[in-house]
């Protein structure tokens, strides 16, 4: 342990240090926290320009910071249009194209400001206590809808509790919500339009500006936290009339109704459905209604896996959406009446983030060797073509080749995933491998750009990234196969991956090693009760209990939902799959990492975990940062991270690397 403590301040240096002995540049964690992230497109009214956010790493300030940028469609140089020291995000463009409204914290929270496409200076047109979240024009550009969450009503009160320190706090008490609220942009006068123990969220003008639809959530949150702790998941879609009155309700399915979109004639709304709640791991289709309400259709029943992001056509007649398809994401189309879900796009890219306006559509696309850019492509999805090139440093260096395997898990069941080869990699020649699981457990690893493990790549390292049963992109029937068996079948499927690699000769068997963050946190934790085959392991935020985790976390009914009931129904489930309970067996020396603002996995499950293992004499080192949450964020603590990840793996597995 000595000699790994002493170590680590090398390695640190030497992980950002990009060159090997073969003279190819080598992607470090500085490389990858360089790399430009290009945001969600925005198409002006007339087609001709795209605004999009562009986040950067600020060294200097430890954090990522995000300006609008303005490129026009139809290629060519982008520039820069806002300039504030914390950022700015979410653009829309106001009807006319003249001016853009996004969301900037310049006082203390994030609040609407408005500047003109042609530059200058931004004007504030939001001043609320509390940060605003979705906001629109509406379709005349003279107002525009946004969601804040209310002020406390009794807030000269608390403040002076806070104050003299009487300030308890009761759970499940003194809710408080967020509403939708119109302002006129050129008086800045402001009207409520929603009021009651409800949120309201995603608001979106009617095309003719009479009535605004928007997702009604019961989940309210407590002031101490500003975080949603409320376990119901049964939202639905609501339409209000923008010159006020009481919302109307238009969806009844329990569960979760969201991302209404209407149709080009205002007569019919688009949402996505997912029609249980408790269903976690179910489907979600895209429905149309009636703005008057009545049965809806669902228009993607017989498509097979879950579908995002719909968008109407200028002409009405059509939805389109995007999706998972094994590890790539594509864009879909669909008649609004009806009809035959078509693909769109094909071949071994990720189309997310879609955007229509006239005469064409706009989406981020990525591909194995590439992060998100901006494409550009016809009112039908043809002719695609790239017009932003944020990254154009990373053709300097060497990366490791991309691959999707296959293999049987039990009961023949077909599994596939992601495989990524050492940067110089000899057929022939064995190497070793890093498991790498994803969290969720209803996530699934993609085959698009993978910075990351290009790191690993770089040092030597094959990355496997499997998407075992329980995974989404594969089918509603692949998602809910681990229901009831989380650590079971699914983590025979993760080791029949390690299997594959190795008889392909790739993998050497006695270097083999794991991570995983999340869900794949606990199934690192999980993998050294059940094996001893892995050198060494790393867990991020891994669930150890999940007894004791179904009463510490903010989603209580994924645990009820994954194990079929809940801790005192389902006892002998949750203890059987919980790591703490064959804590006995692990041998594997473990790095256990940690937010200690996590509130989806607290802290307390890296704690018992930990002081387990600390009591059996099994090597183990826990580190804990500071202001973290579910993601290491902050990007000074990357670093740090990242540089100890390589340690302790190189080290676990006596490889040696040339002194800096």
């Amino acid at each position: 342990m000595r000699h790994w403590v002493v170590r680590i301040g090398l390695v640190l240096i030497a992980a950002s240090l990009g060159w090997a002995a073969d003279g190819a540049k080598r992607l470090t964690i500085e490389d990858t926290l360089a790399i430009k992230a290009v945001g969600a497109p925005k198409l002006s009214p007339d087609g001709q320009c795209i605004a999009y956010p562009l986040s950067e790493w600020d060294r200097e300030k430890n954090r990522r910071v995000s300006h609008i940028h303005v490129a026009p469609a139809d290629g060519g140089a982008s520039r820069r249009l806002t300039n504030g020291e914390k950022g700015e995000s979410a653009p829309e463009w106001s009807p006319d194209g003249a001016r853009l409204a996004f969301l900037a914290d310049r006082d203390k929270n994030n609040q609407v400001w408005i500047i003109s496409v042609a530059g200058g200076e931004a004007e504030k047109l939001t001043s609320e206590e509390n940060a605003v979240s979705g906001f629109a024009f509406s379709p005349d550009g003279k107002r525009l809808v946004y969601a804040t969450r209310d002020e406390a009503k009794d807030k000269t009160e608390r403040e002076k509790k806070k104050k003299d320190k009487f300030d308890a706090i009761v759970v499940d008490k003194e809710f408080l919500y967020s509403h939708l609220w119109l302002i006129e942009i050129e008086t800045k006068k402001k009207t409520r339009l929603t009021l009651g123990d409800f949120s309201a969220s995603a608001p979106r003008w009617s095309p003719d500006g009479r009535s605004l639809a928007f997702t009604h959530s019961r989940s309210g949150s407590q002031e101490s936290t500003f975080t949603d702790i409320s376990d119901d998941r049964n939202t639905d879609i609501y339409v209000v009339p923008a010159a006020g009155g009481a919302p109307v309700q238009l969806t009844t399915s329990p569960g979760p109704d969201s991302d209404p979109r209407w149709s080009p004639d205002s007569t019919e709304i688009a949402y996505l459905s997912r029609r249980d709640p408790k269903t976690w791991a179910g489907k979600t289709d895209v429905l149309v209604m009636a703005a008057g309400g009545g049965v809806a259709r669902n228009l993607t029943r017989d498509h097979a896996e879950s579908a995002s992001d719909p968008t109407w056509t200028r002409d009405g007649q059509s939805i389109f959406f995007t999706g998972s398809a094994g590890v790539h994401s594509h864009l879909y189309r669909v008649p609004s009446a009806g009809g035959r879900v078509a693909p769109v796009t094909q071949g071994e890219r990720s189309h997310t983030q879609l955007d229509l306006a006239a005469g064409g559509m706009a989406l981020l696309i990525t591909e194995r060797r590439k992060p998100a850019d901006i494409w550009v492509a016809g009112p039908d999805g043809s002719s695609p073509r790239q017009i932003t090139y944020a990254n154009p440093q990373l053709e300097e260096f060497a990366a490791g080749s991309t691959e999707v395997v296959r293999w049987k898990g039990p009961g023949n069941f077909d599994v596939e995933g992601v495989l990524i080869t050492p940067v110089g990699y000899e057929a022939g020649k064995r190497y070793p491998l890093i498991l790498q699981i994803h969290g969720g457990p209803y996530g699934r690893f993609d085959a698009g750009f993978n910075a990351r493990a290009q790191i690993f790549a770089g040092r030597g390292y094959a990355v496997l990234m499997p998407n075992p049963r329980g995974s989404t992109g594969y089918g509603n029937k692949f998602t809910v196969a681990n229901v009831g068996d989380w650590g079971g079948k699914d983590f025979e499927d993760i080791l029949a991956g390690v299997d594959a690699v190795v008889a392909r000769g790739i993998a050497d068997p006695d270097k083999l090693v794991v991570m995983g963050g999340s869900y794949g946190g606990f199934m690192t934790f999980w993998t050294v009760t059940q094996t001893s085959r892995f050198k060494a392991a790393i867990g991020h935020a891994g669930i150890s209990d999940w007894y004791s985790f179904h009463g510490q976390s903010d989603i209580p009914g994924l645990m009820e939902y994954g194990f079929t009931g809940q801790p005192w129904t389902a006892a002998e489930t949750y203890r059987k799959y919980s790591p703490m309970t064959h804590v006995d067996r692990v041998k594997t020396p473990l790095l256990i990492t940690h937010g200690e603002q996590d509130r989806r996995v607290p802290i307390a499950q890296a704690e018992q975990y930990y002081r387990a293992l600390k009591k059996r004499g099994v090597e183990v080192v826990f580190l804990r940062y500071p202001r973290e949450g579910h993601g290491i964020t902050e990007p000074n603590h990357q670093i740090d991270l990242v540089g100890r990840q390589i340690e302790w793996f190189d080290s676990h597995l006596g490889i040696q690397r040339p002194k800096p």
